[in-house]
C-alpha cells in the first residue's frame, strides 16, 4: 500500500483509541487486495464508515460504492434490489431494473447487517459470492460479481441467531472487529468535530462549539446507541440550540443527566437501572418524533425489543 493511501485512511478514519489504530494497521494490509471483508460490532458503531473508508483507498476508489441494508429490505423484494430483474420477470416488472451488483461494478458492494436476511437469502448470497457469477431475475444470461465484497454483522455465528456459518465463512475472510463509542471514549472529540462540521453543512446552520460542560457529558456518556447515537444527539442540538454554543441541557440526555446529578449530590434518593432505562427511553422515543425505527436504531436495539420494552413500561 502507498503512503498517500494509509494518509488517507487515518484521514477518513481519524482516532486515537489503540484497539482502532491496530485495526488500521491491519486495514492497509489488505487495501490493495479483493478479499473479502466482515467488519463486526455492536450497532451505530461506525462499521458503514469503516466500509467507506476501504473504498475510499482502495484501487476501487474511482467506481460505485454501492451499499444495501439487508435488515431494511423485506425478504420479498431483497432478490430484485440485489440482483436486478428483467422487463415481465413477475407481476410488477414493467421495466429493465438494475440490481446492487451491477450498480457496484469495479467498485464495492457493501452488505449491511446481513446476518438478518433469511436463511434461504443467505444460501442464495452464499452462491453468489462464492461462483462470483449472478443473473438477474427472469435472465438466464450469467454475468460476473466485479465488486470488492465488504460485509456487516453485530455478531459471529454462535452469538448471532441465523447467521450461516458457510456463508460466514466465506465473508470474513479478513475480520476487523470495531470496539465500541463507550471503550474507545478517546474518540469522542474528533468525531464530535466531524459530526458537527457534517451537520452544519446538512442543515445550512452556522457551527457551534461546545461549552466545556457539554463536552464532559459527552465524554461521561455510555453511549448505547455508539457512534450513530452521538451524531444524531449532536445534529438536533445543532438545529434547536439558539445560543452560540451548544450547552449540557440543548443535548437530548436529561435521564442521564438527572441520574450523574443525583449521584453527585450525594442524593439518599435512588434509581434503579429500570428506571434509568424507561426515562432514557422515554427520552430517545420523545427526540425521535415517536418514530420506533429511528428510536431503535438510536438505541442499537432492533424495534421488536423496543416495542416489547414500550409494553412493558407503558411508555
Amino acid at each position: 500500500m502507498t503512503t498517500g493511501a494509509a494518509a488517507q485512511l487515518r484521514k477518513l478514519f481519524p482516532t486515537k483509541s489503540g484497539a482502532v489504530r491496530e485495526l488500521l494497521a491491519t486495514v492497509e494490509k489488505i487495501l490493495e487486495h479483493d478479499v473479502n471483508v466482515l467488519i463486526l460490532g455492536e450497532q451505530g458503531s461506525g462499521k458503514d464508515y469503516l466500509a467507506e473508508a476501504i473504498h475510499a483507498c482502495g484501487p476501487r476508489s474511482a467506481s460505485p460504492f454501492i451499499s444495501i441494508d439487508c435488515a431494511s429490505l423485506p425478504p420479498e423484494i431483497f432478490e430484485s434490489e440485489l440482483f436486478g430483474f428483467e422487463r415481465g420477470a413477475f407481476t410488477d416488472a414493467q421495466t429493465q431494473k438494475i440490481g446492487r451488483i451491477e450498480m457496484a461494478r469495479k467498485g464495492t458492494l457493501y452488505l449491511d447487517r446481513v446476518a438478518s436476511l433469511p436463511s434461504t437469502l443467505q444460501a442464495k448470497l452464499l452462491r453468489v459470492i462464492q461462483d462470483r457469477k449472478f443473473s438477474r431475475l427472469g435472465s438466464n444470461r450469467m454475468m460476473d460479481l466485479d465488486a470488492r465484497v465488504i460485509s456487516s454483522a453485530s455478531g459471529l455465528p454462535d452469538d448471532s441467531e441465523g447467521f450461516r456459518k458457510d456463508l460466514y465463512y466465506r465473508l470474513n475472510v479478513v475480520s476487523l472487529t470495531l470496539p465500541p463509542l463507550r471503550k474507545r471514549r478517546e474518540d469522542i472529540p474528533g468525531l464530535t468535530g466531524r459530526f458537527l462540521r457534517e451537520a452544519s453543512k446538512k442543515t445550512g446552520r452556522k457551527r457551534k462549539e461546545l461549552t466545556s460542560e457539554a463536552a464532559e457529558l459527552l465524554a461521561d456518556y455510555s453511549w448505547p446507541g455508539n457512534v450513530r447515537e452521538l451524531k444524531n444527539v449532536l445534529e438536533r442540538a445543532l438545529l434547536l440550540e439558539e445560543s452560540e454554543r451548544i450547552t449540557a441541557a440543548s443535548l437530548p440526555l436529561e435521564g442521564f443527566i438527572a441520574a450523574r446529578d443525583l449521584v453527585e449530590a450525594g442524593s439518599d434518593a435512588q434509581w434503579t437501572l429500570e428506571e434509568l432505562e424507561k426515562r432514557y427511553i422515554r427520552e430517545i422515543l420523545r427526540t425521535s418524533g415517536g418514530n420506533f425505527s429511528k428510536a431503535a436504531e438510536i438505541l442499537g436495539i432492533n424495534r421488536k425489543t423496543l416495542l416489547d420494552k414500550r409494553k412493558r413500561y407503558g411508555l
